[in-house]
């Protein structure tokens, strides 16, 4: 018969006691704290990237010009937040602030563009306006100088020997009778376009089909264009 002492009966492994004196082994955490990315240096991220995509588009490039404003606003106060080690994300934020400030650069140079075009547009449109009332008016003069029984042609300014200048062009008698005495006056302008003196020249005798060559002084140094105010004939 075996008289040893009996275990009593484990069902599975014990865990340990700790011994007096020691204690109970504590949760391990993290050492270092991760700081959140920055929110407002996305935000400038993304708004200077639509700022600069549509910064050349004409009229819509206005409103990449507020949106630039805006983008530049939240990536220097994210850089600030960076800078400060609240929150992480430089390199968004320095991002963000060199595209808004490129947006501003393209901004105000396409600008400048589009203006220089219109300008150059609307004195084209203006010039070749000025030049079809000129061409009709021209048209409309030698109809009227046609039937008043007179035709001009060549006119031009000239410059003689001595400097003088002068308004020359060729008269011919279209009519069908002889004149003692024919006039020719010019109204003179200045590069702007205003009246600055008149010019004449006259003739004693012209016969039916004769041509007359005149010349009619310019005295105004600042005459750029004439135009041909009356011929007077009897």
């Amino acid at each position: 018969m075996n008289n040893s002492p009996q275990r009593p009966y484990q069902s599975g492994p014990q865990t340990p006691q700790p011994q007096p004196g020691s204690h109970a082994p504590q949760p391990r955490y993290p050492d270092t704290y991760v700081a959140p990315r920055s929110g407002l240096a996305i935000a400038g991220l993304v708004l200077g990237i639509i700022a600069i995509v549509t910064s050349l588009l004409p009229i819509i490039n206005n409103l990449s010009f507020l949106l630039a404003i805006l983008g530049l606003i939240f990536s220097i106060v994210g850089l600030v937040g960076v800078s400060r080690g609240k929150k992480r994300g430089k390199g968004i934020a320095i991002a963000a602030l060199i595209l808004n400030v490129l947006t501003f650069v393209f901004v105000l140079g396409s600008q400048a563009m589009y203006t220089q075009a219109i300008d150059e547009a609307t004195s084209d449109a203006t010039a070749s306006l000025e030049q079809s009332a000129t061409t009709e008016s021209s048209t409309d003069s030698a109809a009227s100088a046609a039937d008043a029984g007179y035709s001009v042609e060549g006119e031009t300014f000239t410059t003689d020997d001595y400097g003088a200048r002068y308004v020359e062009g060729t008269l011919t008698n279209t009519s069908d009778k002889d004149y003692e005495y024919v006039q020719v006056s010019y109204g003179l302008y200045d590069a702007d376009g205003n009246k600055i003196g008149d010019s004449f020249a006259n003739t004693s005798g012209l016969s039916v089909g004769e041509s007359w060559k005149f010349q009619a002084y310019v005295i105004e140094e600042d005459a750029e264009s004439f135009e041909l105010d009356e011929v007077t004939m009897w």
